[in-house]
């Protein structure tokens, strides 16, 4: 099936309307991912989960220790609802850049 461009549509972008603290929440999200990866020279790598493998053979995978503090800040700062849903925002955010995954 071919889709013409004209029928693409745009996905709902939230406004600050919608999510009013954007802008901070965002400079937040920065601040911790930037003090977690304090690297001086090279790119910056940043991960969502972090793996530890056991000499028996077992893998834990766990939240990145700045998405942890992240979601942390929010809860404290919005409650334990609120503060989730701050914190999918932010990471979708962050991981899109603004635009549509398919």
């Amino acid at each position: 099936m071919k889709i013409e461009k004209n029928q693409i549509r745009p996905t709902a972008q939230l406004t600050l309307e919608e999510w009013p603290t954007m802008e901070q929440d965002i400079s937040k999200a920065h601040d911790v991912i930037m003090r977690h990866n304090a690297v001086e020279d090279g790119p910056l790598s940043v991960y969502l989960q972090e793996a530890t493998i056991w000499l028996e053979g077992s893998v834990e995978v766990t939240r990145a220790s700045w998405v942890v503090e992240l979601a942390e800040t929010f809860e404290q700062q919005y409650g334990k609802n609120k503060g989730y849903e701050i914190l999918c925002r932010v990471l979708t955010a962050l991981l899109t850049n603004g635009e549509t995954i398919h």
